[in-house]
């Protein structure tokens, strides 16, 4: 009994061990799939290709006019040979211009434009979420680092003091000491709240509400990118560019559709009536007694078509030929905007990887430096002079690292916004 009861708490404690255990730290690529599944940005982004769905689902109509019903019904005075009088007809305005065509046309060039907005929208995203991520493991590296070195620093606080009571230092060295130490742990405390903005950062782009233990891998990708003869094909491949075109396309549509509808419309008509005829007595001279009446129907076909003199759709023919000069010269802009952000982004890419690479060695040098230091520290091997100015070195050359790995790190998200995912 006393053995069950042992394994229950053990297991117990186990699964609440299990329970404060810290989640698993994010990689870029779960990052990037968790943004685009729940970020606001991608709502936004799918908004508008349903609203573009919306408004094609009702152009291209052929039948864009409503039938027109008509009525009248007339009573004369008696003696005017027809007493009363009434019919009904029905007008209908026809387009025979064949403009719905090229406005259906339009509209789905509209939609492939939206599609190609969300894909755009959602590369930006890409690239925001890259850089936030890679703020954040700047910062949780800063974090350790400078923990590192306010370790260090109390270490030496501690043999300063030691070595002053014992009469083999003095007061400027603790000082020393002290001032370095308190330099120390005001940065461990500015990158802390560095650390906390960028986990509010990139919780708000995961979609997340709360960002308390949100943590990422610190892996350095230093992987190759495309040639520089390969920048055209993304150049093509640029969803900003398809964007760019299927605005283009659309506009093109659109006049085409409007000049088409400067042709004018025809109105058809049908209308039947009945009326009623009334000869009173006394209208002969001869026979004052003859009197008469009589009722027949009439039916009669109407067609009218307004000339084309003033109107013309001048105005919305003269929007859209605007329109089409705006989007190819938008198109022509977007094209010479892509290469020249992907000449850079390469340019800058290659630089951080090769600033990285050089510097390969330089976090496994610092880790085998900190701990010497440390040794020789408690073993009174080295004059405190000595460990400040080593020390020293350890954090502006730490710093000039995560420097260069938080730059190969923007210029891979800016590679990543650019390229076609």
């Amino acid at each position: 009994m006393c053995t069950r009861s042992i394994v229950v708490v053990l297991l117990i404690t186990l699964q609440a061990a299990v329970l404060r255990a810290d989640p698993p730290a994010l990689t870029l690529q779960s990052a990037l799939s968790e943004a685009r599944q729940h970020a606001p940005e991608r709502t936004v982004a799918d908004s508008t290709v349903a609203a573009a769905e919306a408004r094609a689902s009702g152009a291209g109509r052929r039948f864009t006019n409503d039938p027109v019903v008509t009525g009248r019904y007339q009573q004369l005075p008696p003696g005017g040979g027809t007493d009363r009088a009434w019919s009904l007809g029905l007008q209908w305005t026809l387009d025979f211009s064949g403009s719905w065509r090229p406005r259906r046309a339009a509209a789905r060039a509209s939609v492939t434009a939206a599609s190609q907005g969300r894909s755009v929208a959602l590369l930006d995203l890409d690239g925001e979420v890259a850089v936030a991520f890679a703020e954040l493991a700047d910062a949780q590296r800063r974090v350790a680092r400078t923990a590192q070195m306010v370790a260090l620093r109390e270490l030496a606080t501690t043999t300063a003091q030691r070595l002053r009571t014992t009469g083999a230092g003095n007061q400027l060295d603790v000082d020393a000491a002290v001032l370095d130490l308190r330099a120390a742990q005001v940065d461990a405390a500015t990158v802390r709240g560095d650390l906390e903005a960028s986990r509010v950062r990139l919780a708000r782009l995961l979609g997340r509400e709360s960002s308390t233990g949100l943590a990422v891998g610190d892996e350095i990708d230093v992987t190759a990118v495309p040639s520089a003869t390969m920048l055209d094909n993304l150049i093509a491949l640029d969803p900003r560019v398809k964007l760019a075109a299927a605005a283009l396309d659309a506009a093109r549509l659109l006049a085409d559709a409007e000049n088409r509808a400067a042709r004018p419309d025809v109105t058809v008509g049908i209308e039947g009536g009945r009326a009623r005829h009334d000869i009173p007595a006394g209208s002969f001279a001869t026979e004052p007694s003859l009197s008469g009446q009589w009722s027949d129907w009439d039916i009669s076909v109407s067609i009218s078509v307004p000339l084309p003199l003033f109107n013309r759709n001048r105005v919305a023919r003269a929007t859209t030929t605007a329109d089409v000069l705006e989007a190819e010269a938008l198109l022509t802009r977007v094209r010479a905007d892509a290469a020249t952000r992907l000449q850079e982004a390469r340019a800058r890419l290659v630089a951080a990887i090769d600033a990285v690479n050089t510097a390969a060695d330089v976090p496994l040098i610092i880790d085998r430096e900190s701990v010497l230091l440390d040794k020789a520290l408690r073993a009174g091997g080295v004059e405190l002079a000595a460990f400040a100015q080593q020390a020293h070195r350890l954090v502006e050359v730490g710093r000039v690292y995560d420097d260069a790995v938080l730059s190969l790190r923007r210029a891979r998200a800016a590679w990543t916004r650019l390229i076609v995912q």
